[in-house]
């Protein structure tokens, strides 16, 4: 299934499938197609092992 995002007349934006009967509502409705959002989720950082405490 393909999708697009389309965004409200408000400035609302969600991803509808990419078919007729879903996108002629919102159409109607003033809903215009948008490029996709950039992601907003920062890629995962792994924090350096920290040194084993020696035992005496």
């Amino acid at each position: 299934m393909d999708s697009i995002f389309m965004k409200s007349p408000e400035g609302e934006v969600k991803e509808v499938e990419a078919t007729a009967a879903a996108l002629t509502p919102l159409m109607v409705a003033g809903w215009q197609q948008v490029p996709a959002p950039a992601a907003t989720t920062q890629p995962a950082v792994q924090k350096p092992a920290a040194p084993a405490a020696e035992e005496k």
